[in-house]
């Protein structure tokens, strides 16, 4: 063949493989998607994106913008290898549907089965616990109970038994809570059924199988891509973050980075029932179980295995996204209409990832010729009558004045400089524990280290400082940072040593039958008992302490056990000595990198 007809056939091929959309999209509906992406990169500061649409087995959009590296400024391509987060959760639940539709296991066995540690703190659930449980997220564990997989030092078994060993939040099969470790587990099993690991399950069985050509399972692997994207935060500019060491430990759960081309794969087969290119990829009835709402994550969508799934129009929408620091990605399909699409990008979570009323939101009234449905309203309950109870609250200066004595005394409290105290804490929730080391001195001097224990070995350290003026956090595990100066104030007021003498009370209200709250401004309030004025509870956004155990200790009246309520769950701090005026070196609140 002639050099130049060589030259025409290359020239046409890649025509077909073009990045424009496909004519069986209107180009006014194209142009307004496009100007539609455009606006929300903008207002949500997505350096980088692809947007990728399926219909009828068709790829019909496909849309790189923006860049997937802001330093050398390279344009985002349809091979850019993207992370994509928590839709990696489907891809582990096809790997289970598979391994059933061959035999190999049953959504109703118990994972113990294949999993001969796996062993559950709650009685019922570890007698009854399924892997459709696993895969629906009502296992009763904490949502995102991923502290120790944080510092990416634990095998993914040991993360397993150490996170499926915690005390559950919920009880068994009663609400909805995101567990990445029961997917961890679930792929260890569809490793383990297939004689092999999950990573090569995904390639082999999914991957290869979907023609999915450039798709990693581990999202370390991209980066031997040359076409790979970077993550960014956006602060007050862009800040390249790397990919969370957990995800190595939690792989079946996020690990997985692929590309719009190779999603689109993965959409024809899921628009398409479970078929693609002709054959059954995987059985109908494992494709419904797969699609079958099992739990309500809320009170408009529930959650599947693997999917999320909603009500849009009449029309059911499955769906899943992914996120974490420089990760945000969605899949959303509609089975009826053969329809969905791909957004991937290249910074953390935003408006177009959101499930329900993300980009499926902007789009399917486009795509379908039908209007959004008017958001239902939010009911609100009516709050119950309550009847005036006629208290004698105190002034604050007098509460606080009650609450020193009661602590030992102004004298007492002023004759410590320093103080130096050893306890252990157990993140009751995660499966971590940590042996703690508190140091303080006046006139605010502050040091606190955490040493972390998860699966019978140490996997970090956490180190918050605070040298009077200036303060900050290290760790072994790369989440470093320093205080600006709004953190240097709060921890200047949260540090005074003596604290009870350095307090200024805004406000004081009745709290329950038994106590006072002593508000301090800026949201945090002292829960104080109106029997001994002793301080039961602290209370701030997002955050409750409960103090219990007070004894002396110099004349100084100290709690030696306190409950903390915060977005870990539950975490139990029993102090094991407390010893004031200890020497101290003022170098160990300095910062030491």
């Amino acid at each position: 063949m002639p050099r130049f007809l060589l030259g025409l056939l290359a020239l046409s091929l890649l025509s077909r493989c073009a990045t424009s959309p496909n004519p069986a999209l209107e180009p006014a509906t194209a142009t307004e998607i496009r100007r539609i992406v455009d606006e929300q990169m903008r207002t949500q500061h997505i350096p980088g994106a692809v947007l990728a649409i399926v219909r009828d087995d068709r790829v019909i959009y496909m849309q790189p913008m923006g860049v997937r590296d802001i330093e050398h400024n390279l344009p985002v391509t349809p091979d850019t290898l993207f992370p994509i987060g928590s839709c990696t959760k489907a891809f582990t639940s096809m790997a289970i549907a598979h391994s059933a539709d061959r035999g190999l296991l049953s959504l109703d066995d118990h994972p113990r089965k294949f999993l001969p540690y796996l062993k559950l703190e709650d009685a019922e659930a570890d007698a009854k616990i399924t892997i459709r449980d696993m895969l629906s997220h009502r296992t009763g564990l904490k949502a995102y109970a991923d502290l120790a997989a944080e510092p990416g030092v634990l095998t993914r078994e040991e993360y397993i038994r150490a996170a499926t060993s915690a005390k559950p939040a919920v009880p068994f099969r009663t609400k909805f809570q995101y567990s990445n470790a029961m997917y961890a587990a679930a792929g260890e099993i569809a490793g383990r059924v297939n004689h092999a690991t999950w990573e090569e399950v995904i390639a082999n069985d999914l991957f290869k199988s979907l023609g999915m050509t450039s798709s990693v399972s581990i999202i370390t692997d991209m980066l031997k891509s040359p076409d790979h994207a970077t993550g960014y935060v956006f602060e007050t500019s862009y800040r390249a973050v790397p990919a969370p060491k957990s995800l190595i430990a939690l792989a079946p759960g996020g690990a997985i980075a692929s590309s719009a081309r190779d999603m689109t794969q993965w959409l024809r087969m899921l628009t398409a029932g479970g078929r693609f290119n002709g054959r059954q990829f995987v059985s109908p009835a494992m494709f419904a179980e797969l699609t079958k709402p099992l739990i309500a994550v809320n009170p408009t969508t529930s959650y599947a295995l693997g999917w999320a799934v909603y009500d849009w129009n009449g029309l059911r929408v499955v769906e899943h996204n992914g996120g974490s620091d420089g990760i945000s990605a969605i899949v959303s399909f509609i089975p009826e209409k053969h329809l969905g699409f791909v957004f991937l990008s290249n910074t953390s979570s935003n408006a177009m990832t959101k499930v329900g009323n993300g980009a499926a939101r902007l789009l399917y009234p486009l795509l379908l010729g039908q209007k959004n449905p008017p958001a239902p309203a939010t009911p609100v309950p009516p709050k119950p009558p309550v009847a005036p109870i006629a208290i004698d609250v105190p002034s604050a200066d007098a509460l606080l004045a009650r609450m020193i004595d009661a602590a030992g005394g102004e004298r007492a409290l002023r004759a410590h400089t320093s103080l130096e105290i050893h306890a252990h804490k157990s993140y009751d929730n995660q499966g971590v524990f940590a042996d703690l080391t508190i140091d303080a001195k006046a006139p605010g001097r502050h040091n606190e280290t955490e040493v972390w224990t998860a699966a019978n070995r140490e996997i970090g350290r956490l180190r918050v400082y605070f040298d009077g003026t200036h303060g900050g956090q290290e760790t072994t595990f790369g989440q470093d940072s320093v205080n600006d100066d709004a953190a240097n104030a709060r921890d200047d007021r949260q540090y005074a040593f003596p604290q009870l003498l350095a307090l200024k009370p805004v406000t004081v209200r009745a709290g329950d039958n038994d106590t006072w709250i002593l508000d301090l401004g800026d949201g945090v309030r002292l829960v104080v008992s109106r029997t001994t004025a002793l301080i039961t509870g602290r209370e701030k956004e997002g955050e409750t302490i409960a103090y219990a155990d007070y004894r002396n200790i110099d004349g100084e009246i100290v709690p030696f056990r306190y409950t903390i309520e915060d977005n870990l769950g539950t975490s139990t701090v029993v102090i094991d000595s407390i010893r004031f005026d200890v020497p101290l070196d003022d170098a160990i609140f300095s910062p030491r990198r």
